[in-house]
């Protein structure tokens, strides 16, 4: 046989195994062979070199090494609400390793997945996965297969003598089902887990049998048993969208491809991918501003006005049959939007320093949390405040603000469409000058408007909209 035709029929017998890999970017996937399970020691033994600990200054969460370079997958939610993040340690490694010098390269815009990289000076132990494409979960997985989770040990773990473990305790269990859906969390089918998933586990590995990554742990709800996981071809397929920043073309390019995005969003009604496209620096501001506005207040006669809004909500509550599914969102609806009528801001006394559309928000997102406590839950009052109190803190809830502040500058469904795209050079990244040109003649809108854009978490993101001149 010519040599050319042996090294082909090499490299298709390993596809066939499975042990081959697929560079994307500059991220290197290896997938993993069936020939042999492994033990469930083995299985955890391994996987545990490669799962570390993030640390952040609102939390703790975990990730894994998917390129021995320094990249690791871990869940959105455990970073994007994080001013810093402040370390990242492999606790099962001898000797551990910790690292401080952590680079967020990018964040997927609708899964709940991230990718980061660490400076590293010796490759990391890598896990292979299941898939290093976008295959169907079913080529992979299957209902009942047995899976395992790792989780930092807790006092329950200790051992006789109580000492904790320095790494991590194996929970074995069962994959219950492969398609359960929850918008609230994320796009696209997740799949169940028997095993229950508690905090601190989010952004670790799901190990088959194999010892490959089959998916990525995500979240739970409470008061049922399991959990549940992203499939891992999610996030191979995350870094195949990822977009490439190397060198100002590029940069130019993807900015006018986001920005003509955002505009088209808005002007087919599609306002959820608008607003996912505000920058997180920008929306955290706006989240500040109108949060403290509202703060002021209640000490005073604002108080009455928020207490009034939660009586409304605890209304709804309580005339919802038990053991109902779905949350009661158009009632809700109809008690958040008359936080903007002029007689409920000027009683909140604000009136005059917030927009309408900003009121909303901050009600908009309390009710959301306040209410999904209350209701599936089943927590009581104080305990729901806290969680609506938690939920105006992340960036997805400040997004709202921003989102209603921006396109407050300009009448909905006004048809704007990119006309210049300029890169600006800045010190710490790069920001983008879009101007807008109002393809509307009616003079009931301003010709042109200017919207900033940020180069944040690997991507372009709308920071603000500006009347030209102002």
């Amino acid at each position: 046989m010519p040599a050319a035709l042996r090294i082909l029929s090499l490299c298709a017998a390993l596809v066939a195994l499975g042990c081959a890999s697929r560079p994307i970017g500059d991220v290197t996937l290896e997938r993993g062979k069936t020939g042999r399970a492994q033990g469930d020691l083995a299985v955890a033994q391994k996987g545990a070199a490669s799962v570390a600990v993030i640390s952040t200054d609102v939390g703790r969460g975990l990730a894994f090494v998917v390129d021995p370079a320094g990249y690791l997958i871990t869940n959105r939610h455990v970073i994007e609400d994080a001013d810093h993040i402040e370390d990242v340690t492999f606790p099962a490694l001898r000797p551990q390793r910790s690292f401080a010098a952590v680079r967020i390269v990018y964040i997927d815009p609708s899964r709940d997945l991230a990718l980061i990289k660490l400076d590293v000076d010796a490759p990391l132990p890598a896990l292979s996965l299941a898939t290093v494409g976008s295959a169907p979960i079913e080529d992979y997985l299957h209902a009942k297969d047995r899976v395992l989770l790792l989780a930092r040990p807790s006092e329950d773990d200790a051992s006789a003598g109580g000492k904790k473990s320095d790494g991590f305790v194996a929970r074995t269990g069962n994959v219950r089902e492969l398609e359960v859906f929850n918008p609230a969390v994320g796009p696209g089918a997740f799949f169940g887990l028997s095993q229950a998933v508690r905090r601190g586990q989010s952004g670790g590995p799901v190990l088959d049998r194999y010892g490959r990554v089959v998916g990525v742990v995500s979240w739970t709800w409470k008061h049922r048993v399991g959990g549940y996981a992203i499939p891992i071809a999610e996030a191979a397929q995350m870094l195949s969208e990822r977009p490439a920043m190397d060198t100002a073309a590029e940069q130019s390019a993807r900015a006018t491809e986001r920005a003509r995005g955002f505009l088209k969003a808005l002007d087919g009604g599609d306002l959820e991918v608008a607003r996912r496209m505000m920058s997180p620096t920008y929306s955290r501001k706006i989240r500040q501003r109108t949060m403290t506005t509202i703060a002021e207040q209640l000490p005073g006669d604002g108080r009455a006005a928020v207490q009034q809004f939660v009586a409304a909500l605890e209304d709804i509550i309580d005339s919802e049959p038990a053991g109902a599914e779905e949350l009661p969102f158009s009632k809700v609806q109809d008690v958040v939007l008359r936080t903007g009528t002029r007689g409920f801001m000027e009683a909140l006394g604000v009136e005059g320093a917030l927009s309408k559309d900003q009121v909303i928000s901050f009600f908009f997102e309390f009710a959301q949390a306040y209410v999904g406590a209350r209701y599936f839950a089943e927590s009581d009052q104080d305990t729901a405040m806290t969680a609506a109190m938690m939920r105006l803190q992340t960036v997805d809830a400040a997004r709202t603000f921003a989102f209603a502040e921006a396109t407050g500058r300009f009448k909905r469904g006004a048809h704007l469409e990119v006309e210049r795209l300029e890169i600006v050079p800045g010190a710490y990244a790069p920001h983008a000058v879009v101007t807008l040109r109002n393809r509307d003649t009616d003079g009931r809108q301003p010709a042109t408007l200017v919207m900033q854009m940020r180069l944040e978490w690997g991507d372009w993101y709308v920071a603000e909209l500006q009347t030209a001149g102002g």
